[in-house]
């Protein structure tokens, strides 16, 4: 691949199969790895949409601020997106220590600001989960907040996006090339939504048949369910509630506690893959489907790598 700088090196990461953990099951199991992106997860994706979305409907200008609350990836991505493109970026962290040593050292390296809420604004939260939908809901509020009273900051707002979404349509675009179109059975973390969403609606385009699962951590406070009514405002999760009403879009939502995510984290290294917990979390909910579906053509993503989770390993979406 060749680009002219290096946000043209985003995306288009290779879908490889999974063998060794495997043996046994009669099934095929691909992962994208997509910590191959350039500043290491997923979020570039959205982040390079998102700004580009923002920059032509002029909501984005030169010297503007961008803002977001994130408990690391999508930070990291918008900070490295918006050195690159000359922005300042804050983030914020909803308690201190949610976003880990790793991820907050890469942001400053990028040039963010990365900021915690006041003791008085979090003692208002009444709701605290791993759930990225629900544990990131005060830095939001602040992110607004700023928004509101400053005309030249601009908030990502990656939960209710409809560039987050687009991004992961380009991703379900690419599986779709890898694989031949042979995908039965498509497994993603549900964070934002806008992996699950945006890769279902593309395989789905082609093939509705196929099978979509999302996957929560067990500590969530609020179970994601296909066709149920999820809370949507200012600062909700407006992709998962978009999500949910659309009729067959996704099939299942299954828990993963915190250690078997671990776990499996550690399991994919046998394979060769570096990633993160999410990753573990997605792959443990795979096989459990390769087990289930024989001869089934199984896709998933690994979300981060595993360097970001020295200090702490955690299944945080």
């Amino acid at each position: 691949m060749k680009g002219k700088t290096i946000l043209d090196t985003i995306g288009h990461t290779p879908l490889v199969k999974v063998n060794r953990l495997t043996e046994g099951i009669k099934a095929n199991l691909f992962v994208k790895p997509e910590y191959m992106n350039p500043s290491g997860s997923i979020k570039d994706r959205i982040a390079i949409k998102m700004i580009a979305d923002a920059e032509e409907k002029g909501w984005l200008k030169p010297g503007y601020t961008i803002l977001e609350s994130s408990t690391g990836n999508t930070g990291i991505a918008l900070s490295f997106v918006g050195c690159l493109k000359g922005y300042r970026v804050v983030i914020y962290e909803t308690t201190p220590g949610k976003i880990g040593e790793e991820k907050r050292k890469i942001m400053s390296q990028y040039g963010a600001e990365v900021r915690s809420l006041p003791p008085e604004d979090l003692a208002k939260m009444k709701e605290k989960s791993v759930a990225g939908a629900e544990v990131e809901k005060p830095g939001r509020q602040m992110c607004l907040k700023l928004e509101q009273e400053n005309s030249d900051h601009w908030w990502a707002r990656q939960f209710s996006n409809p560039a987050n979404v687009q991004a992961q349509r380009d991703t379900g675009v690419e599986i779709l090339e890898q694989s031949g179109g042979k995908v039965d059975i498509f497994i993603a973390s549900i964070g934002t939504g806008g992996t699950l969403a945006g890769v279902a609606e593309a395989l789905k385009k082609e093939n509705p048949r196929v099978r979509v699962v999302g996957v929560q951590p067990a500590s969530s406070q609020k179970k994601i369910i296909p066709g149920k009514p999820y809370p949507q405002s200012e600062v909700d999760g407006g992709i998962i509630a978009e999500m949910v009403k659309i009729p067959n879009l996704i099939d299942e939502v299954v828990m993963v506690g915190d250690q078997e995510a671990v776990n499996m984290t550690h399991r994919l290294r046998k394979e060769g893959f570096f990633a993160g917990v999410s990753s573990g979390a997605n792959v443990l909910v795979a096989l459990r489907e390769a087990a289930k579906y024989e001869g089934a053509n199984i896709a998933t993503v690994l979300c981060d790598s595993a360097d970001r989770y020295f200090t702490e390993e955690h299944y945080v979406t």
